[in-house]
């Protein structure tokens, strides 16, 4: 890995596998642009990170390999389960990788090897790896354990990241593993997304890139800061398209209310005038029975009074004597 740090170049990429995963709020992602500037300038030969799940890290290796057509074998080692820091998740984390990996990257040389750190260390040979990633379990402990048993497989010259080197809190030790690291090495760390520190096991090339390390602090720190005030923007900007539509669709469905109301009225005012047509009907109706049942009444009291006239009481025995002489 030959490389003259002062002559080291900046890239502006652009990320293929963010249409597949949205990492914008992932703890790595403020360091994929120094990744990816790394492989660019340092165009390694074997790449190996002990913890990927989503895949931040290792797909920023990947563009950088594939926008520079780098010959780098890329190796991913995670039972793609979890622990207690990122968390337990299920077999879709594993899935989404694969995806990534066959649609994004499908001629690079990327192994996923699904075996727990301790399994995987014998695959490689000593001094066999150019640029180790160590972002598994953050206790003390746990990351001093993953350096001791995989440092002698980094080349003499090699380079080893370690995320997190700046949270103090949840039990996460990397700081401290760091902070011991630091006073024998050469190194280069960057303190924003829980901070990267970089390793360089060769002192010479280390105290190179040391020389230029505020330079490489300010540009990827702004570059995390624009990346991040985009974010927002698109965020606010999403924001406010969802409040118009929101708006638009509430100003549909009160035109729409207003609608069925102004129907609804309508249609109570003509029930009402059909009602009132029917009370019209039944009331016609009704005084026209009432008129009848004067009419009966009436007639009842003239044939009623007829039958107390004499001239109806003559008729009767006119009748009986006629039948009596049985004339017809």
């Amino acid at each position: 890995m030959e490389l003259n740090y002062m002559e080291w170049k900046f890239y502006q990429p652009k990320f293929e596998y963010e249409e597949k995963f949205k990492d914008a709020g992932w703890p790595w992602v403020g360091h994929k642009y120094f990744a990816y500037d790394l492989i660019a300038n340092i165009k390694p030969k074997r790449i190996v990170e002990l913890g990927t799940h989503y895949g931040t890290s290792l797909w920023s290796f990947a563009q950088s390999v594939k926008d520079q057509q780098i010959d780098t074998e890329i190796n991913a080692v995670d039972t793609w389960k979890g622990e207690k820091h990122a968390g337990f998740y299920g077999e879709k984390v594993f899935e989404t990788v694969k995806q990534i990996k066959n649609e994004c990257y499908p001629k690079l040389k990327i192994n996923l090897i699904r075996k727990t750190f301790d399994e995987a260390v014998s695959d490689f040979a000593d001094g066999s790896i150019d640029i180790l990633h160590i972002d598994g379990l953050h206790t003390y402990e746990g990351v001093k354990h993953d350096y001791e048993a995989w440092k002698n497989k980094v080349k003499d010259d090699g380079i080893i990241l370690f995320h997190d080197v700046f949270v103090k809190e949840n039990d996460f030790g990397v700081y401290r593993l760091w902070d011991e690291l630091k006073k024998n090495h050469s190194f280069i760390e960057f303190s924003h997304s829980y901070g990267l520190g970089v390793l360089f096991l060769d002192e010479k090339k280390g105290s190179e890139i040391k020389e230029i390390m505020e330079n490489l602090q300010m540009h990827y720190a702004y570059l995390h800061g624009l990346r991040q005030y985009e974010e927002i923007q698109n965020l606010l900007s999403t924001v406010e398209e969802k409040k118009e539509e929101l708006k638009k669709k509430a100003d549909s469905c009160k035109y729409e209310i207003e609608e069925a109301m102004v129907s609804y009225q309508n249609l109570v005012r003509e029930e009402k005038e059909k009602n009132k047509q029917k009370e019209q009907v039944i009331q016609q109706k009704e005084e026209v029975i009432q008129q009848k049942e004067r009419e009966i009444r009436q007639k009842e009291r003239e044939i009623k009074a007829m039958k107390s006239s004499k001239f109806w009481k003559m008729r009767n025995r006119y009748i009986s004597l006629k039948s009596k002489l049985g004339i017809k």
